[in-house]
């Protein structure tokens, strides 16, 4: 059976990487990831990803973008617009962060690796100063997304704490329930929540930030605090620690010390 030859170009170009290295497995790694991205796309969208040509005409994207999937027209009018910018970024990016992209656990991960590296974002200011800080913040989100854990969708807290939907959006809004916008719905990370109702830490918490983005108000939830000896706020929130959970809000909201 003669050998691939994809598989040649895989395997014979570049230098040599000891064997059982960490460089080695990372190679297979992407190597097989990129076979999977590759499996899903459209043999004519590949053929024109690996030409030569600097760009593709706006008639072979409208193309390529029809058959990704039923949309639509404004869908498919935007998801044009996101694959001609992403197709002038990636054909500008840096070998190693292609890598990195690649091995990114979920597609909207790699994008943020993609436009919060400056390589990328610092280039694309002179037409969008905001680029580089949007890639920043959706890289941020995704980190406070995989720290927070757990997500309880608005039908779950539902479940959870007896009530109906119309009560649920009524404790977000009053400050009574963090929720974190999703689409169309929110989403709760898991770990305010006891076992029938919020905790009481998180209540105080929520109140004095009320006036705070809900990201902000995670993210202070979730940071290492000096001031708590190392821990994060919700740790001592957990630990049932009122009086340091009450000093370090008197701290951070400006009313001084307790």
């Amino acid at each position: 059976m003669s050998a691939d030859p994809a598989d040649e170009t895989l395997t014979s170009t570049g230098p040599d990487l000891p064997s059982g290295s960490v460089q080695e497995h990372f190679v297979d790694q992407a190597e097989k990831l990129i076979r999977r991205i590759a499996a899903d796309l459209p043999e004519d969208l590949l053929a024109l990803i690996s030409s030569e040509r600097p760009d593709m005409s706006d008639e072979a994207l409208v193309q390529s973008v029809e058959k990704i999937g039923d949309l639509e027209p404004v869908g498919r009018v935007l998801l044009l617009r996101m694959v001609r910018a992403l197709n002038h970024i990636v054909r500008d990016m840096p070998g190693d962060l292609l890598l990195s992209a690649l091995a990114a656990p979920s597609d909207l991960e790699a994008f943020a690796r993609a436009l919060s590296d400056p390589r990328v974002s610092d280039p694309m200011r002179a037409s969008d100063p905001l680029s580089g800080a949007v890639g920043r913040t959706i890289a941020h989100r995704l980190r406070l997304r995989e720290l927070a854990g757990e997500m309880l969708t608005s039908s779950q807290v539902e479940d959870l704490l007896g009530i109906q939907r119309k009560a649920v959006d009524k404790r977000r809004k009053a400050h009574k329930l963090l929720g974190l916008r999703s689409g169309s719905d929110w989403l709760y990370p898991a770990f305010q929540f006891g076992h029938d109702d919020v905790l009481p830490g998180i209540r105080t918490v929520l109140d004095a930030f009320r006036d705070s983005d809900p990201w902000v108000v995670l993210d202070i939830l979730l940071a290492p605090d000096e001031g708590l000896g190392g821990r994060t706020l919700l740790n001592a929130v957990r630990e049932r620690d009122a009086d340091a959970v009450s000093r370090h809000l008197a701290q951070a909201t400006g009313d001084g010390f307790v």
